[in-house]
């Protein structure tokens, strides 16, 4: 027999020795020992089948001092198997029914953990993301003298970055399809939002060239009013950005603006 195969038949026959190891435990009927083995699965990292008899434990212990202790191992192997839904969902029942437990600021902090890392990247749908900021914040909240407080600050950082991103690049589409009265909307908004942002003079330049696309294709009768609004937003961001690097743009913007009024 080669290595390999007598390698494959020894992992086989020690998988079949685990499962008929695991199969005994789940059929046993005492429930201590089961408890047991379901923490030394949690304990070796085998989180499905510790999951498995933890969740027949929580109906057999309904109501006992060891509930609790069943119940947090319970919500560590969801988190652990990465379901993050249901670590969110056991983890804030954890804190209901045990409202006196020492464990539930870490468990609290296991909820917006999670919350944290179920987010989308930036380019889809953001109300996790929105969730998650609110999970975190209600923990700084309800736990101001944790040691997680700094961690938690940093993940809101982290997601209102991505929420930026995600308005930043929204705002840019509208520009880049033509939607330039879109635009100039979504990037008044944005600043609003986010009166603090990195991205604020890129957003502005794009605001500018909004104004300038906007004015130049209007008809007649909204031409002149709207090549006003474009001048009178050239000016705002040569004032705003005086040494920027788009600065030579916007005042090439600003001259081809005056010329088109002059022409009206």
């Amino acid at each position: 027999m080669s290595i390999l195969r007598f390698s494959l038949f020894t992992i086989l026959l020690i998988s079949c020795s685990q499962y008929r190891a695991f199969q005994k435990v789940s059929k046993s009927t005492d429930p201590d020992f089961q408890y047991e083995k379901a923490v030394y699965y949690f304990n070796n990292g085998e989180y499905n089948r510790s999951l498995e008899l933890l969740e027949n434990l929580l109906t057999i212990y309904k109501g006992t001092e060891k509930s609790e202790d069943i119940y947090y191992y319970y919500v560590y192997n969801n988190f652990y198997l990465k379901d993050y839904i249901s670590t969110i969902f056991h983890a804030d029942n954890f804190i209901s029914n045990f409202v006196s437990s020492s464990r539930n600021e870490e468990i609290a902090f296991l909820s917006a953990f999670s919350h944290y890392i179920d987010t989308p990247r930036y380019s889809l749908d953001q109300k996790k993301t929105t969730n998650a900021i609110d999970a975190l914040q209600n923990f700084i909240q309800s736990y101001p003298k944790s040691d997680s407080i700094k961690v938690a600050t940093d993940y809101i950082i982290s997601l209102n970055k991505r929420l930026q991103k995600k308005h930043f690049e929204n705002a840019k589409q509208y520009f880049s399809t033509g939607k330039y009265k879109a635009a100039i909307h979504a990037i008044d908004y944005f600043l609003e939002d986010y009166p603090e942002t990195d991205l604020r003079e890129e957003i502005s330049f794009i605001q500018v060239k909004s104004y300038f696309e906007l004015g130049k294709n209007s008809i007649d009768e909204k031409k002149l009013q709207r090549i006003k609004e474009a001048i009178f937003a050239c000016n705002n961001f040569l004032l705003a950005f005086a040494d920027g690097p788009y600065n030579k743009e916007v005042i090439e913007i600003n001259k081809k603006l005056k010329d088109i009024e002059n022409g009206l």
